[in-house]
């Protein structure tokens, strides 16, 4: 009935025409495949060009492009647009940002071992070979509580105790975690124990001007004046959660201004309500 429901309303002209596209069996490369987006996101790319790193697209021979990386070119197209099409949209800023946090992750992860471990590691590395760690690989993927049965198997599960995955430079990783611990201490050797600990938590559908860059036309003084309490909670609510680039706008104008009034980080003598501050440092839960 769904189907004979969808038809109906497909040839009675009274619903937008819609494309359909099937599943395979083949996974598609996210890497140097820019017409990947192209797929995923018909209505943001209707015309088949701007996707991006699309390098083979050129006007004019005669100019001169430079390559853009793909997570510049997304920063790009969210702050761009009167429509703001690739801020509302659905699913544009998770796939991407999962894209770029497996690359990140990719290209940036080591494995880390300990020193005192150095001379068992380099032993165990000795007796195991590539074809081995294919082999032991494919075992655990049919069956993850399979025991090592060759003497190269029994080596890869031992060396895998002594090995941890770090990766560098990837947001929420355990490395950024533990550079931040580092950071923290090393304040605290070189100018003792913080005086003032802050927990800010700016209300984002609540505030006019988190609207404003959610692209809402309206005159601020005059919504001071006249909009009576909690009269356009759910409104703004809305538009918050459509919108999560101008909620992240908000959180970092908030904050940024803040610190520029409160600390005075931005004033000629450095001074604010708490007078001159010698250092400061701030996290993002």
């Amino acid at each position: 009935m769904r189907k004979l429901n969808a038809i109906s309303r497909l040839k009675s002209g009274t619903e937008p025409p819609f494309i359909k596209f099937p599943s395979g069996s083949v996974p598609l490369p996210t890497r140097n495949n820019p017409k990947l987006f192209g797929y995923l996101w018909p209505t943001l790319f209707p015309y088949g060009v701007g996707m991006m790193e699309n390098h083979d697209v050129r006007s004019n021979n005669a100019i001169g492009f430079r390559e853009i990386d793909l997570k510049t070119h997304v920063a790009h197209l969210l702050q761009s647009g009167p429509n703001c099409r690739f801020q509302v949209h659905l699913s544009f800023i998770f796939v991407i940002g999962n894209l770029i946090q497996r690359r990140q992750t990719s290209f940036n992860a080591k494995l880390a071992v300990k020193r005192s471990w150095f001379p068992r590691v380099d032993a165990l590395l000795d007796k195991i070979s590539e074809s081995t760690i294919k082999e032991y690989t494919e075992k655990l993927k049919k069956n993850p509580f399979a025991k090592p049965e060759t003497e190269g198997e029994r080596a890869a599960s031992k060396l895998i105790q002594y090995v941890n995955y770090v990766a560098e430079h990837v947001p929420g990783s355990m490395s950024e975690i533990q550079n931040m611990r580092e950071d923290m201490f090393s304040i605290v050797n070189c100018n003792g124990l913080p005086h003032i600990f802050l927990t800010l938590n700016p209300t984002d559908t609540n505030n006019p001007i988190a609207q404003v860059l959610a692209g809402r036309d309206i005159d601020l003084d005059k919504f001071f004046h006249e909009l009576s309490p909690g009269s356009e909670n759910l409104e703004r609510s809305k538009i918050i959660s459509q919108n999560p680039i101008a909620a992240a706008q908000f959180f970092h104008k908030s904050v940024t201004n803040l610190i520029e009034i409160l600390l005075g980080t931005k004033r000629e003598n450095k001074r604010g309500v708490f007078g001159e501050i010698s250092v400061y440092y701030g996290v993002v839960e």
